[in-house]
């Protein structure tokens, strides 16, 4: 009998929300209102970083509000990652603007007050200490410069159903919910994060001497209206499609189970709870593919800003 094949190699971080849905996350419009109404640009930032830049989604977001001259540095743990975020920056006619390294959020290789304006997207969400990711980038952002993250509270989501769970059972919806928690407080039990942090950073800036502390949400809904013809919704739909033909949930199945049981829960219940949000993520596709699907896809993800003081 032949040998079974080796499983493939786990996928570097975050690499299923690293598709195209993601490249419109944000609207250019709301990123410049962001800019004008919060006083980014003065002083104008010149030297950026961009902690856990993933493929540099959010750096490229930035770089268009920011000055001519600015020069963005992306750190990311994962080196495909960094070797990604080069290759589309050369790609797009962005590397005399950019550089990216590997490293890690927790200890960046930088000097003490270097940077004019700090950021990360989605990583806090993900770090086993918030606290010492924050210290660190305090520690190279410029004194008078501004931290700027976008963290979500991914709880909300479970209630913002479209319509083939509208009128769904009470039991189920809190069913699905509990089944949310648990494995949000299990990964980070395990030192992995939790996915609904974004409510506790504007509190971590104020502990952490930061001023002037501003707080929004962003202006993005993941709206899916039939016949799904826009580029943002036929980029979500496609997603949706595709983790539903592979039993992907928020996360994989054995991340997922990980999670739930270091969260209080049991073996038997996950595999309830699983086979559940199989059965939901089945019957969402199902409509979509029928152009029958509808919602609004309102959830919570925050900007925080503050600033560090000038000694």
């Amino acid at each position: 009998m032949p040998d079974s094949p080796p499983p493939p190699p786990p996928l570097p971080h975050s690499a299923e929300y690293f598709g195209e849905d993601r490249d419109h996350w944000w609207d250019p419009d709301f990123v410049a209102f962001l800019f004008r109404s919060w006083n980014l640009g003065a002083p104008a930032p010149r030297q950026v970083l961009d902690v856990g830049c993933g493929i540099g989604h959010w750096g490229r977001v930035l770089l268009p509000h920011l000055p001519a001259d600015a020069h963005l540095t992306g750190i990311d743990r994962e080196p495909e990652w960094v070797a990604k975020s080069q290759s589309i920056a050369a790609a797009k006619g962005l590397s005399p603007r950019t550089h990216y390294i590997q490293g890690a959020a927790e200890s960046t290789p930088f000097p003490d007050n270097t940077f004019d304006l700090v950021t990360c997207q989605t990583l806090l969400i993900h770090v086993p200490d918030r606290a010492a990711v924050v210290r660190e980038m305090i520690r190279v952002l410029k004194p008078g410069g501004c931290l700027l993250v976008v963290e979500p509270n991914n709880l909300a989501a479970t209630q913002a159903v479209g319509s083939p769970r509208f009128n769904e059972p009470i039991e189920q919806r809190l069913a699905i919910t509990r089944f949310q928690i648990l494995c949000e407080r299990g990964k980070e039990a395990l030192g992995e994060g939790n996915n609904s942090c974004g409510e506790l950073i504007p509190g971590l800036f104020a502990e952490h001497g930061l001023y002037n502390i501003k707080v929004c949400q962003s202006s993005r809904a993941s709206a899916l209206i039939p016949p799904y013809d826009s580029p943002a919704q036929q980029a979500l739909r496609n997603q949706i499609l595709d983790w539903s033909t592979r039993d992907f949930w928020i996360w994989s199945k054995p991340d997922t189970a990980r999670y739930h049981l270091a969260g209080g829960g049991t073996l038997a219940e996950f595999e309830t709870l699983w086979s559940l949000a199989m059965k939901l993520a089945k019957e969402e596709a199902e409509a979509l593919r029928n152009n029958t699907y509808h919602g609004a896809g309102g959830g919570i993800c925050y900007i925080i800003a503050g600033w560090k003081v000038v000694v």
